[in-house]
């Protein structure tokens, strides 16, 4: 599923899974669809898969809150070493740290916090509201009072930078630096409001933590930021959620109701204890050991079901399956901006955005932001990024570069509507944002004083660009290359990089499958050798010199354009992404370019299978074709199936051969240019009514050898389009 990726990549990462050593980390985190009554969602998809892999990807499942049965059934289902640590080895681990753990009498207050506070405390609520709401009521009462506190908040409503700042200094501030034994070594105190944000990654330490209730294992990973370090004692304090105002109960969400309920019982039994590591492995034994096996039996019966849903989504890349697959698409991503149909027609998703669950845009919600924005005579509440038909078209094409997406604004005129808006705008004057609170809606749903209201109003925000990763080159213009130059680059990149991290599976693979030694390595040069013979049909070849001639008679060059020479082959052409002037320019060449990359897998096939040693339907060598084929197939989008019409000229052989040469560099593998398939029509290499294609359909649910052939199509794929990818990097070192 292409999940963060664009359309066309969704085969891209899958062989990233199968050829790392994977480090699946508190997966308790990972999330189970419709509360626990499943057995569908990223912790039973990620167990399939680790299965499926079984022999191909080394793994490392860890976690200090998983019980105990659970961990035994796992060992047993992945057929994996468990490793649990002996009382020796916690001793030494503890190095006379404790927490002890109790139950609050009444609800989280601002009071309580204070009244229990010495020198460093951290507040974990359960949502990002109740968190902002505490934050205002400490910041108010420890003004009132002229203590000497820092007040930090740290939630997931920040920007990008700000949390990356928040993450700094919080680790400065509580980092074991500042500890000398159970002493804290700073002149102001500080106190911490957070949400499960700090449950991982946060190498800090406080003296007493406050939670509200939540299920054990999120309370546990909670309490490793209080007496984190050797030779202190901490105190964890547990709340009951506050009832609303009619009375009736908090609502646990994000949490189940039956686990907060079954925490909060268990902890009695608990409380005023020392929890050590055995402890509180006993905790989450009693919590979560019926529903974790429960889940397990449901997963272990619709296991055939969950394969045959994989291997769709394998096969399609449809996103409607992320709901049942990964998670419940319960969040949608919030613009500020007050004009999104000016500024953000193209890569919306580049801009500073923050995740909501969308029931903070429904119900209530949307009536209160409604009035608001008649009150404010806003012309809008609330806009949608919209692609059209014409640009959806265009991320279903074949094409080797991006042409930049462009959207549209229009309003959302209904609650209903939003869960399926992914991406979504606000004006600043219905929400904000403050670098000391984060995110705040100007609704009421949160009480403001005064100064905090004045404040916000005039913050004047809009979110903007987040600065792009060093070395992303999306934008980049190209150059011209010879098919020589480019298929250099591929091979460059391959042999010096992708090569190396691929090797181990690539081994594996031809264990499993029994393929001699190499075979997998060769079967990559031959896909990277021929991937692009496409663009050697004499169309794409006049198209290229046709562009190249209007490039330059808009640029209005005093000197004449120079004709490329008959032998001079074009893999690829002058082009500025960027520039909406060439992207109009190129609708005016009378001559269209043609598709490429399933006629490069007619124009190669028989050469690789004469060159994989292919000589009949029994040769192991088979699978090694299609996935290679498939592979070239899809390079650019991984659901090409049809190829046009194509006549390469003989001439182009040469051309191939140096190409071939530069990819093989002496090594054994043979090929013979007299197999290449020089010229035919228009056809499908995968028919809607065939049984069986020129390539590889991914299949893990049929057999293994389906399933070891669809890990080797999504490797050679992954090779092919690193190595498409990282080739222009290698061309200022070639001649």
């Amino acid at each position: 599923i292409p999940y963060g990726l664009e359309k066309r990549k969704p085969n891209l990462n899958v062989g990233a899974i199968a050829s790392s050593i994977l480090i699946l980390d508190e997966p308790h985190l990972y999330p189970v669809s419709e509360d626990g009554r499943s057995y569908k969602g990223a912790f039973t998809t990620c167990l399939e898969l680790l299965r499926l892999l079984n022999g191909l990807t080394r793994f490392i499942f860890m976690s200090a809150t998983l019980s105990s049965d659970l961990v035994t059934r796992l060992g047993t289902m992945l057929d994996a070493e468990v490793i649990e640590l002996d009382d020796t080895e916690l001793e030494q681990l503890n190095k006379g740290r404790s927490r002890v753990f109790t139950r609050a009498p009444e609800p989280m207050s601002a009071a309580q916090i204070l009244q229990q506070h010495d020198r460093c405390s951290m507040i974990v609520c359960n949502t990002v509201q109740r968190a902002q709401e505490m934050y205002l009521q400490l910041a108010d009462a420890i003004e009132q009072k002229q203590l000497n506190i820092d007040l930090h908040l740290l939630h997931s409503r920040f920007t990008d930078e700000d949390r990356k700042a928040q993450g700094k200094q919080l680790s400065q501030l509580l980092g074991k630096e500042r500890w000398d034994g159970d002493t804290y070594k700073r002149d102001r105190d500080v106190i911490v409001i957070a949400t499960q944000v700090v449950e991982v990654g946060l190498d800090i330490s406080v003296q007493t933590l406050h939670s509200e209730n939540a299920p054990a294992n999120s309370l546990i990973q909670r309490a490793g930021r209080c007496a984190r370090f050797e030779q202190q004692q901490g105190h964890v304090i547990v709340y009951e959620l506050r009832r609303d105002e009619e009375g009736k109960p908090a609502s646990t969400l994000p949490y189940a109701t039956t686990l907060c309920q079954a925490t909060w019982d268990a902890l009695e039994q608990f409380a005023g204890r020392i929890m050590g590591f055995r402890e509180e492995q006993q905790l989450i034994n009693i919590v979560h050991t019926p529903g974790d096996l429960d889940l397990l039996d449901r997963y272990e019966l619709h296991r055939s079901d969950l394969r045959d849903e994989i291997t769709k989504t394998l096969q399609t890349n449809d996103r409607t399956h992320m709901s049942d697959l990964i998670r419940e698409v319960n969040q949608v991503q919030l613009i500020i901006h007050d004009q999104p149909e000016e500024e953000l027609k193209t890569r919306p998703w580049r801009w500073q955005s923050f995740g909501l669950h969308p029931s903070a845009l429904m119900g209530k919600h949307w009536e209160h932001l409604k009035a608001c924005q008649q009150e404010r005579d806003l012309g809008w509440m609330c806009k949608t990024a919209q692609v059209g038909k014409e640009e959806q078209k265009q991320q279903d094409e074949e094409e080797d570069h991006r042409l930049p997406i462009v959207y549209s604004w229009p309003p959302l005129t209904a609650p209903a509507d939003v869960p399926g808006a992914l991406l979504v705008a606000m004006p600043q004057q219905l929400v904000t944002y403050d670098k000391d609170l984060g995110l705040v809606f100007l609704d009421g749903r949160i009480a403001l004083p005064p100064s905090w209201l004045k404040r916000l109003e005039e913050q004047n925000y809009q979110s903007g660009l987040v600065p792009q990763k060093s070395g992303s080159r999306d934008d980049g213009p190209t150059r011209v290359q010879t098919y020589k130059q480019h298929i250099g680059g591929l091979a460059d990149a391959y042999h010096y990089a992708i090569y190396h991290e691929l090797a181990y599976t690539m081994q594996r693979l031809e264990h499993l499958m029994g393929l001699a030694p190499g075979t997998i390595d060769n079967a990559i040069q031959l896909a990277i050798a021929t991937h692009d013979l496409g663009k050697l049909d004499a169309q794409w070849q006049r198209w290229a010199r046709a562009w190249q001639r209007l490039l330059h008679e808009k640029g209005q060059w005093t000197t004449p354009h120079q004709e490329y020479a008959p032998s001079f082959f074009f893999a690829k052409t002058d082009y500025n992404y960027q520039s909406k002037e060439q992207r109009e320019w190129q609708k005016e060449l009378s001559v269209k370019r043609p598709k490429h990359a399933c006629e490069s897998v007619m124009a190669g096939r028989m050469l690789i299978m004469h060159s994989l040693g292919i000589d009949g339907p029994q040769s192991p060598n088979l699978p090694v074709l299609r996935a290679v084929c498939g592979a070239i197939a899809h390079h650019h989008t991984p659901q090409a199936h049809e190829y046009g019409t194509t006549t390469i000229e003989a001439a182009a052989k040469a051309a191939i051969q140096e190409a071939f040469e530069v990819v093989r560099r002496g090594s054994s593998w043979e090929y013979d240019l007299d197999h290449l398939v020089l010229a035919f029509k228009n056809g499908d290499l995968f028919p809607v009514n065939a049984s069986q294609g020129r390539f590889t359909q991914p299949d893990v649910a049929s057999g293994p050898e389906e399933l070891l052939e669809t890990w080797l199509a999504f490797l050679i794929v992954r090779a092919l389009r690193l190595a498409d990818q990282r080739a222009d990097r290698y061309l200022p070192t070639r001649p």
